[in-house]
């Protein structure tokens, strides 16, 4: 407190800032002149929507054409799947992988 109490008995209340005469009368101008000068461009904005559905057909193209090239000949698979015979050994494997013994199959059989 004691030093804006000294401060104000060195300035007073008088404003130390001063603006030039006629700063404000000439300064959009000033500033308009250290621009670039720029030409406005047209916005196409009719093209945005094309742009989209350009992308949109490109995603597509390229999901399509890596899910046909990565996934498996299901065709071939199904044949191998029939050829394949179920043996009593295969489906004692199968039930073993599975921890699967007699009671649980006595359960499945019994629609209980």
């Amino acid at each position: 407190m004691n030093e804006e109490k000294y401060i104000q008995e060195r300035v007073g209340n008088r404003n130390p800032f001063r603006v030039p005469e006629g700063y404000f009368d000439h300064l959009a101008d000033q500033v308009m002149a250290t621009l670039p000068e720029r030409e406005p461009r047209a916005r196409r904005v009719w093209l945005r929507p094309l742009r989209y559905a350009a992308a949109a057909v490109c995603v597509f193209a390229l999901g399509a054409l890596s899910w046909m090239a990565l996934s498996p000949d299901t065709p071939q698979l199904q044949a191998e799947a029939v050829q394949q015979e179920v043996t009593d050994e295969t489906f004692d494997e199968a039930a073993d992988y599975m921890m699967i013994d007699n009671y649980d199959i006595y359960a499945c059989l019994s629609d209980e």
